[in-house]
This record gives structure tokens, C-alpha cells and sequence, in this order.
């Protein structure tokens, strides 16, 4: 007895492929005014002058907002050229900057008058990552 596989449709949705839908759709409405607001918050002259913190989290909001609105401008993730380069500097720096902000966290509690130096040195190797990565993608690209 020869078995039967049902015919595949590509008109026909599966659940999954909805409920990936909704959830994008929900992240795109509540992240981007979200990461807006965020970025207005962090940024204004009093915070930033006295909380450190403020500056990694006004980068983090700000990058978060470019990895979601790059995708609704470029088809589904083969964006291709500049577009891809941005999108996955700002997916990789995102994670860069949450570490760069818990060490910064870590190193004013654990030394507080060395703060400015370590975050120079801090500062140092995240702007050489960056550099690294554009250098890859544009010889990737060329």
C-alpha cells in the first residue's frame, strides 16, 4: 500500500506563520514609538550629565530602532549591500553595548575614582570591533 502525503499549497497559511506575523507586528508598534521615546528620555541635557548609564542606553534604544525599521523597507532578511551592513552592525553592537554597559555598572562599583580611564579603554576596543566589521562586510561586498 503506497502511503499518500497531502499536497502542499503554497496559498495555505500554517498557524505558525500567523502567529510569527502577529509577533513581528506587535514588536514593529510597541518597539518603534517605544525606542523613540527611549532615546528622547535618555538624551535630554540633565540626565545625561548626571548618569553615565544614560549615554549606553539612549546607543541601545537608538540601534534596537535601526534593526526594526530596516527590515520593513528591505525584503525579509536577504537586505543585500549597505542596508545588510547596517542592520547587522546594529544586531551585533546592540549585544556589545549591554556589555559595555555591565561593565561600566561593574567597574563604578568596584572602582570608583578609575571609572573615566577603564570606559576610555572601553570605548577603544568597541570602536575597533565596529571598524573590523565594516572593514569585513565592505571586502565581502566588493
Amino acid at each position: 500500500m503506497e502511503e499518500q502525503f497531502p499536497a502542499t499549497d503554497p496559498t495555505m497559511q500554517s498557524p505558525l506563520m500567523y502567529a510569527n506575523v502577529i509577533i513581528f507586528l506587535a514588536a514593529v508598534v510597541l518597539g518603534i514609538p517605544g525606542n523613540i521615546l527611549s532615546a528622547i528620555v535618555w538624551l535630554r541635557g540633565h540626565v545625561v550629565s548626571k548618569n553615565s548609564s544614560a549615554v549606553y542606553l539612549a546607543a541601545i534604544a537608538i540601534i534596537d530602532l535601526a534593526a526594526q525599521i530596516l527590515p520593513l523597507f528591505f525584503s525579509q532578511l536577504s537586505l543585500g549591500g549597505i542596508p545588510e551592513i547596517i542592520f547587522q552592525t546594529a544586531v551585533n553592537l546592540e549585544a556589545l553595548l549591554i556589555l559595555g554597559f555591565s561593565i561600566e555598572r561593574l567597574i563604578a562599583i568596584l572602582r570608583p575614582l578609575q571609572v573615566s580611564c577603564i570606559l576610555l579603554t572601553l570605548l577603544h576596543v568597541v570602536c575597533t570591533y565596529v571598524c573590523m566589521y565594516f572593514r569585513k562586510f565592505m571586502s565581502r561586498a566588493t
